[in-house]
């Protein structure tokens, strides 16, 4: 019979750490590229459709300039 095998203890990752990370690295591409003026593409409701940049602002509270509203 072969032996078990016993696999060293490892510490299991911090899932929300990571969707956190995940989550401010997207707004950050997406504010970038709103600032250079262009538009992105997402997937909705099985369509893929683009979003202007006033939009990618106003997603994230910013004004149509990526200004923070007064």
């Amino acid at each position: 019979m072969a032996e078990q095998m016993i696999l060293p203890a490892i510490e299991m990752p911090d899932l929300s750490a990571i969707a956190r990370a995940h989550a401010a690295a997207n707004q950050e591409a997406l504010l970038e590229h709103a600032r250079m003026g262009r538009s992105v593409c997402e997937w909705r409701d099985g369509k893929v459709v683009w979003i202007a940049p006033a939009e990618i602002f106003a997603r994230y509270g910013l004004d149509e300039f990526g200004r923070p509203k007064a």
